[in-house]
């Protein structure tokens, strides 16, 4: 995606087309820079981590954003990103090398969002339907298990110290608010 960017933006200053395509390349660089977040601890992209992190997105470095959490937003911004190029961009196809570069982020960044919704799938896997058979996932019930162990020499103290009869709601004197 780093490279179809890059020769997509030097064609767009060669035809003189930054003016069309900046918007474009601007969110094009902003997903770029959300995936790097995202495998901010991958080796092959740890220097420009590092360097984003030190410069223009210290403050999202500082405030520990990165990792997984930018899954989600990298995918959907990745998705408006190719289809707001499909939509406005296809005449340019024609254009050779910026046809090339074109065709090559559209690839590039469908292909990102394709493997960003799988790893999401796998994430949010629900129980019983991996391999293992372990249970896990958004809808892990870990109260009303069947297979939990008996709980042991618990005692709850709460329940001898209520006294039933005691105390009734809305019974007595109170206070009058204003009088």
């Amino acid at each position: 995606m780093i490279f179809f960017a890059c020769g997509r933006a030097l064609c767009a200053i060669a035809l003189g087309a930054v003016s069309f395509d900046f918007f474009a390349l601007l969110n094009i660089f902003l997903s770029i820079v959300m995936g790097t977040f995202l495998l901010k601890d991958d080796q092959h992209l740890k220097a420009f981590y590092k360097c984003l992190a030190e410069t223009i997105c210290q403050i999202c470095a500082d405030s520990g954003q990165g990792g997984m959490q930018c899954l989600i937003p990298f995918m959907i911004m990745t998705l408006l990103n190719v289809l707001m190029d499909f939509i406005q961009r296809m005449a340019f196809l024609s254009i050779m090398p910026y046809g090339i570069f074109l065709a090559g982020s559209e690839i590039s960044q469908a292909s990102a969002v394709y493997f960003a919704c799988s790893i999401y799938k796998q994430i949010r896997m629900p129980p019983g339907d991996n391999e293992m058979g372990l249970s896990g996932g958004y809808n892990y019930d870990r109260v009303n298990r069947a297979d939990a162990p008996a709980q042991q020499g618990f005692h709850d103290a709460r329940a001898e110290n209520t006294q039933p009869g005691h105390f009734s709601i809305f019974q007595g004197q109170g206070q009058r608010l204003g009088s």
